[in-house]
């Protein structure tokens, strides 16, 4: 019936809290411990023991943010285009303030902000950065004045 949360893995909870709640201004719940049976059972390792905790997204959207501290997890190579890789987007009323914002607080983007002027985003500005453990994310400002997709985001006709 719809998505409850989005997961990321991340080498440190606090610092990845820290970055959602710091640089970016979104809400995060307390952090809680997770172990035992029922857990084990549902992901599938042994004497599992986890950190996790939900960021509050401005549209109430959750993002579970997870350390294994048992079993502990390698750091793999999160370029975009590898198999599996996820990346999250948000959309902003000014992709060019919230650029330079987010600038002033140390986020590292891949390049300023860039104008779609055909295709399916026609007319968005969109721009990655990255996150905790160098997670990919985006910012997008949506074209005004135009009638758009409520799931793509691209243009109607």
């Amino acid at each position: 019936t719809g998505i409850q949360h989005i997961s990321y893995t991340v080498s440190d909870i606090n610092k990845a809290v820290e970055f959602f709640v710091d640089k970016l201004g979104l809400e995060a719940t307390p952090t809680r411990e997770v172990s035992g049976e029922r857990v084990e059972k549902i992901i599938g390792f042994k004497d599992l023991h986890m950190k996790i905790a939900n960021i509050i997204t401005p549209d109430n959207g959750n993002v579970e943010l997870i350390e294994y501290v048992k079993p502990k997890g390698t750091m793999l190579e999160l370029a975009t285009c590898n198999t599996g890789v996820a990346h999250l987007a948000f959309t902003v009323d000014d992709v060019e303030k919230t650029y330079q914002d987010m600038l002033t607080k140390g986020v590292k983007f891949v390049s300023p902000p860039q104008w779609a002027s055909a295709g399916a985003l026609r007319g968005w500005g969109i721009c990655y950065f990255r996150g905790p453990d160098g997670i990919t994310m985006e910012i997008m400002e949506a074209p005004k004045g135009v009638k758009l997709h409520p799931a793509t985001g691209s243009p109607l006709a």
